[in-house]
């Protein structure tokens, strides 16, 4: 056997160990975890950045209108005042006349359209804890009580949670929830095992305005395409505590096509190799599939390549039917048989995203610099406008 077919074993190997660590990793992580059941509600704000009538953004946005909370402010942004989700909006303000809505509606500069939302939508925002989610996001009423509980220890300046994917538009929507449900959450739950915790979650955090205002607040992140990253980086080098809470909370996927997917694949993990460029290159290692296939092709089809291929698969699925079940999630484990050929997409991403810069995100397409700001290539960029802000609320 040459050099090259027990180099490719050996990866192989580590990879097919990697998957069983990591339910090791996942059960550490939910019983050194408990969600704070100390009662601290105090007041906040809702940051909801939209744009565009969304799918399902009516529903989404309705269970952020039903927590069960004492007291809290939602502020929406948009950009346009034609903005198909200023009517869903203000339809809310309708269903919801008790509830604290108010709707920003401006133009500011910068190359995150979402962080640009987010400085004129914080001239409305009443409350020092502040709660930021993404529009396809939806939870459940005790939500809010979760995220601002840990905020009762004065060391404490952010927390987050994990999120899962929910496939609502066929086989498109399907593959991505499994790239959020069999990648990114065991690596999530793997990472809390061996690196301290210094980064947020757009789908959700909160955070005290305090600790937003030490680093600068939104201003300072308006043209980088890691604003999750950085926000609770930054606040983590303020000196604050970071925590990751055991709550899953949805995101509602709208992809229609497998470009689509693609798209967005390729933008995390150009994202990813931005924020951690040495992480990023060496979970290579860990494509379990890519090296159990590469073993049968290294071995030339020898029966130790398939026996590396078959414990491959074998830990793969199996490490992932168990930490799913840990989470909760029985609705992925039925979707399983497609992980092996996902998995090999998954490593075809990690390929290309070393290959440009390039990231296209609501309808732009943008070149990310080594620092990670972005800056727009193409004419498809929308010129900057003159700063202007308008609100609404009840």
């Amino acid at each position: 056997m040459n050099a090259i077919a027990l180099i490719v074993l050996a990866c192989s190997a580590i990879a097919t160990l990697y998957q069983l660590v990591q339910i090791a990793a996942a059960r550490r992580f939910l019983a050194r975890s408990r969600p704070a059941r100390n009662g601290h509600t105090p007041p906040l704000t809702i940051l909801k950045p939209l744009k565009g009538p969304g799918l399902e953004l009516a529903a989404n946005l309705e269970t952020f209108c039903r927590q069960d909370y004492p007291e809290y402010q939602i502020v929406f942004g948009v950009e346009d005042p034609s903005d198909p989700a200023v009517e869903i909006v203000r339809s809310l303000m309708r269903r919801f006349p008790d509830r604290d809505i108010t709707l920003s509606v401006g133009h500011e500069e910068g190359t995150n359209r979402k962080v640009a939302s987010l400085v004129h939508m914080m001239r409305h925002a009443r409350h020092d804890v502040l709660v930021l989610s993404d529009a396809d996001i939806r939870v459940r009423p005790d939500y809010l009580r979760t995220l601002a509980a840990p905020l009762a220890d004065p060391a404490v300046g952010l927390t987050t949670c994990l999120y899962r994917g929910r496939a609502v538009l066929g086989l498109p929507s399907l593959v991505e929830s499994l790239f959020i449900n069999t990648d990114f959450l065991p690596m999530v739950l793997m990472a809390q095992w061996v690196q301290r915790f210094r980064y947020a979650y757009g789908a959700s955090t909160a955070f005290r305005r305090e600790a937003l205002d030490e680093i600068g607040g939104f201003d300072a992140l308006r043209d980088h395409l890691a604003d999750d990253y950085l926000l609770g980086n930054r606040i983590a080098d303020a000196g604050w505590r970071l925590l990751l809470l055991p709550y899953l909370v949805e995101t509602v996927l709208d992809s229609r096509t497998m470009n689509d997917v693609w798209r967005h694949q390729l933008r995390w993990a150009r994202t990813y190799r931005v924020c951690q460029p040495f992480g990023w290159f060496v979970s290579l290692v860990i494509h379990t599939m890519l090296w159990g296939v590469a073993a049968v092709f290294a071995t030339g089809g020898s029966v130790v390549g398939w026996i590396a291929l078959l414990a491959a698969v074998t830990a793969r699925l199996s490490s992932l039917r168990v930490i799913l079940g840990m989470l909760g999630d029985t609705a992925t484990v039925r979707d399983l048989w497609l992980v092996p050929m996902k998995d090999l997409a998954y490593s075809a991403v990690w390929v290309a995203s070393w290959l440009g810069r390039d990231v296209v995100w609501s309808g732009q397409r943008l070149r990310v610099l080594p620092d990670g700001r972005m800056i727009p290539v193409d004419a498809a960029s929308e010129p900057a406008l003159p700063s202007k802000v308008a609100a609404s609320s009840r």
